[in-house]
């Protein structure tokens, strides 16, 4: 790399420079890029957030070509050159300041001269700083640094007189704009001081007491979405404008406005909808989903209602060229439901241009096609690269986390914005979510008005169903429109609660006539004890505890075993109540929650027929209440006290629906609500837990990096010192010796 210029992009390992890498040229191409993602996206994105694009488009526009235009104006200073340059160490001399807020203090110098690409509006030019401030959102980049890191040394100077910098200042002059800003004002070279009395991060604090002000006067009007619309968008253009340009070829532009056009097909939610009906026809239900012109419809129907064919019945009739993302509460249910509508097993290919995307759905394709890959992306490049595609994919399963995410300004979410502006939305489960999750979901539906939703749950309290009748009303005085599930199959007797029994003699009996058992304890601690108690069995053991690959393997076991002739047992933690599609005829279930048994229970004769007779579960009071408390639990015994001796999904709804839940809140979002801050917050309710890589997996990764998410390992927290354990890409490395590791059973700690 020529240390004469100045560099926007690093090498990599076997990778030479190439022009797109300068600083100018990365500039220009992030320019491009937010021109034609404007191009394809820029009204969609504003009527998704209920802005009218008659109004709002051209400002819009001129903040985000503005934004993408300056936005790593601040890589000119000699902390970042010199880390690009490989002269400076960072891990020992850390830049003093990210190049992002070096930029706004570039963007606080030519204020003036940049005011008119953006119709002299002060406003708006603030509303830029804000956007270029947070292009880099992340839990571990405060808004803003208050310190300087250890080791930056005392001053950082801006290379303002550079031949490169001068080049990008008439560039922006006369190119980036429609109009032409003039002569650029004369900058001399300034040393930024670090540390002292008047360090930058003194004036980096009033900057934020000004925009503060500023935002307090603007974020209950319509200008706070639009300055959400204007951060996103600069983060969608600048990872286009990073990826598509590739040494010794021309950048294909063209591909930003080819892959926002690749939406469903006319008939390609039909042919979802044929494949899965068969030669059945829809029934009634189905066809009032279908025909639901409402913005917001809830569906409340129970397992094997066919809640999920309703839902691409939805999105053939209503939307059948809006891109449609079918969102699920967990990485398994979401490939479940990849594999059950939107995979062709015969052609071992996707149906209709369909994709799987959540954290390690690379993996489960994989799995799903027995085959491997060879790819070596880091993980940050890999979400980038699943965003861009999904740019492009018209049928998208995924976690719920995929598109929430946006709420609290995680990765995928952000990333994947233009894309999602343009979709329709299938939200399963919704009874699932914890209070976090739900909270986001309202904010999602109140504060994107201009998108399509469809919820579906087979049971909820009257206090959340309230709270989305109040959120649908906020959206655009609209009514929550509810369909329920057909009476016939609501109303069958499936099930009744057996006591006073010996579990494990049950259990024995019921296999010995060569019929299915599921029994679902609380915590992985009790599988493992559960599964001791029967290890004369032949026993299959399913919980969150184990490497990735292993996991999903221990899933496809059990269903296997369920679906096959003979007798089986699988004794399972919580990862049973979502993920599991099967029909057990016996069930044995720790007490949990209402919400956890009634999941559970739709494990038990989940194919029951009229005229068939119910089938038995027991419930097993654990030593402890963990991982619940114990006023969930009283309320689950007060619960089941209420239900009939033979009991319908109907009756386990309805005496759930009547339990005095709170009513959820609207979570603050760290995206709607940030204006000038950009902060990245969890989108969950945390739980407790470390997820390392054993030693012994160690070198698997280093030499295949994409390898990470197949070997990762939840465990639970743990009085070893794993603080100070060695990192492998950021993961502590549990060192050999410390987990006890079978692939059929799991982990545990030896402590």
């Amino acid at each position: 790399m020529d240390p004469s210029r100045l560099w926007a992009k690093g090498l990599r390992r076997n990778q030479t420079a190439h022009p797109s890498m300068l600083l100018i040229n990365h500039l220009v191409d992030v320019h491009t890029s937010a021109r034609l993602v404007l191009q394809a996206t820029g009204k969609d994105q504003l009527r998704a957030l209920g802005l009218d694009p008659e109004l709002h488009h051209f400002r819009f526009e001129q903040c985000v070509l503005l934004a993408a235009a300056v936005h790593d104006l601040g890589k000119a200073n000699d902390h970042f050159q010199g880390m690009i340059l490989g002269k400076r160490d960072v891990r020992a001399n850390p830049q003093g300041l990210r190049h992002e807020w070096v930029t706004v203090l570039l963007v606080q110098q030519l204020k003036s001269w940049l005011l008119p690409a953006v119709g002299g509006n002060e406003l708006d030019l603030a509303i830029v700083e804000w956007a270029v401030a947070g292009h880099h959102p992340a839990a571990d980049h405060p808004s803003p640094p208050r310190l300087c890191p250890p080791g930056a040394g005392v001053s950082l100077l801006l290379q303002v007189t550079h031949p490169d910098f001068q080049t990008i200042l008439n560039w922006l002059r006369g190119k980036a704009f429609q109009i032409d800003l003039g002569p650029p004002p004369t900058l001399a070279t300034q040393a930024i001081p670090l540390t002292g009395a008047d360090n930058v991060f003194g004036t980096l604090a009033k900057w934020m007491r000004a925009a503060q002000r500023l935002w307090e006067r603007l974020k209950k009007s319509p200008e706070s979405r639009l300055v959400a619309a204007v951060k996103n968008c600069l983060i969608a253009a600048d990872i286009a404008g990073s990826a598509l340009p590739k040494p010794g070829a021309a950048t294909n532009w063209k591909w930003i406005i080819d892959s926002f056009e690749d939406r469903p097909k006319a008939g390609d939610l039909a042919e979802v909808v044929r494949f899965r009906l068969g030669t059945d026809k829809p029934r009634e239900f189905q066809k009032a989903v279908a025909a639901s012109k409402a913005g917001v419809t809830f569906v409340k129907a129970g397992c094997g209602s066919g809640k999920t064919v309703a839902a691409y019945m939805w999105a053939r009739d209503n939307y059948p060229t809006r891109r449609l993302y079918f969102c699920y509460p967990t990485t398994g249910t979401a490939t479940e439901g990849f594999r059950d509508y939107l995979f062709d097993e015969s052609e071992k290919t996707p149906r209709v241009g369909a994709a799987l995307f959540h954290g390690r759905s690379d993996i489960d394709f994989e799995l799903i096609l027995h085959t491997g890959n060879d790819g070596q992306q880091k993980l940050e490049e890999q979400v980038r690269h699943d965003s861009l595609r999904a740019w492009k994919t018209p049928i998208v399963a995924c976690t719920v986390d995929t598109v929430l995410g946006i709420v609290q300004n995680n990765r995928r979410g952000l990333y994947s914005w233009p894309a999602l502006a343009q979709s329709a939305f299938v939200f399963d489960e919704i009874h699932a979510y914890d209070d976090r999750l739900f909270g986001a979901l309202l904010r999602f539906i109140r504060d994107l008005p201009g998108l399509p939703v469809l919820l579906m749950t087979a049971s909820l309290p009257s206090a959340r169903r309230n709270a989305l009748e109040e959120t649908v009303a906020m959206r655009k005085q609209e009514s929550l429109i509810t369909i329920k599930g057909p009476a016939e199959l609501e109303e069958r007797r499936r099930y009744r609660r057996i006591d006073n029994v010996d579990p494990v003699a049950v259990v024995r009996e019921v296999l010995a006539t060569g019929k299915k058992v599921l029994w679902v304890c609380n915590t992985v601690q009790r599988v493992m004890q559960t599964a001791k108690e029967l290890d004369d069995l032949k026993l299959l053991i399913y919980h969150s505890r184990f490497k990735y690959e292993d996991r999903v393997n221990r899933h496809a076991d059990v269903i296997n075993a369920f679906k096959g002739q003979g007798p089986a047992l699988a004794i399972c933690s919580q990862v049973a109540e979502l993920s599991l599609d099967l029909s057990a005829d016996l069930l044995v279930t720790d007490i949990a929650t209402v919400p956890a048994i009634i999941q559970r229970l739709g494990r038990l004769n989940r194919r029951a027929k009229e005229g068939d007779p119910t089938k038995p579960f027991l419930v097993i009071e654990p030593e402890n209440h963990l991982p619940y408390t114990p006023a969930d639990l009283a309320d689950a015994r007060t619960w089941l006290a209420r239900l009939p001796e033979e009991i319908s999904q109907k009756d386990l709804s309805d005496r759930w629906e009547q339990t005095g839940e709170g009513q959820p809140d609207l979570v603050a979002s760290a995206w709607l609500d940030g204006g000038p801050i950009t902060s990245v917050t969890e989108l969950r309710d945390a739980s407790p837990g470390i997820t390392v890589l054993m030693e012994a997996d160690r070198d698997r990764v280093q030499a295949k990096p994409s390898e990470l998410a197949r070997l990762v390992l939840p465990m639970p927290p743990t009085k070893l010192q794993w603080q100070e354990w060695q990192r492998e890409r950021g993961l502590p490395v549990a060192p050999n010796g410390t987990i006890d590791y079978d692939p059929k059973r799991g982990a545990t700690w030896r402590e």
